[in-house]
């Protein structure tokens, strides 16, 4: 594993930890963690009892690491997130929506492959949305060539792998200059 992958692992597992309830994966899967967050707005009249409204949101990140992304790694992290995912969720009344994120670093990846995972997407609405809805999300960090890519409702986890990357990067390159000195 590339010295670089494994510390945007570590990155992206410490700041979803600040959020986030984190569950880490050790063995030598290509799934390294799962970080669920949970978050329920209510309005009320004097007592709790009285409740104007109310409003669950969920979502699920799935991290995925990975030496090489192509079409097949892409289609099994695309059906193991939404395997995992769909259980999860539970719509009623007060459900607004859940989002399943996978977050996939790899060291580099078909151009092929990349276009294809632009155009993924699944959503789903329960009830007519009136018991809210899910939205699938996917970003990718190609690390050797510096390239980052998501589908449409990704598109901000993309920014966030973008600017973690250079942070990672900062800091690696801080510590080669300690060395030196």
């Amino acid at each position: 594993m590339s010295q670089l992958r494994l510390q945007m692992e570590q990155a992206a597992v410490q700041s979803y930890r600040a959020y986030y309830d984190v569950e880490e994966y050790r063995d030598a899967g290509p799934l390294k963690a799962l970080c669920a967050y949970h978050s329920r707005s209510a309005q009320y009249v004097l007592v709790k009892k009285a409740e104007l409204w109310s409003a669950e949101t969920n979502e699920y990140v799935y991290l995925w690491s990975l030496p090489r992304l192509d079409e097949e790694a892409l289609e099994m992290i695309f059906q193991k997130t939404l395997e995992d995912g769909m259980p999860r969720i539970h719509p009623h009344k007060d459900h607004m929506s859940t989002f399943l994120t996978a977050v996939v670093l790899c060291g580099e990846a078909d151009p092929q492959t990349l276009a294809r995972l632009k155009t993924l997407k699944q959503r789903k609405n329960f009830r007519l949305s009136l018991h809210g809805w899910m939205e699938f999300r996917i970003a990718a960090a190609v690390l050797d060539c510096g390239v980052f890519a998501a589908n449409r409702p990704g598109r901000e986890t993309a920014q966030f792998l973008e600017q973690l990357a250079q942070s990672v990067s900062q800091k690696s390159i801080k510590r080669g200059e300690e060395k030196l000195t």
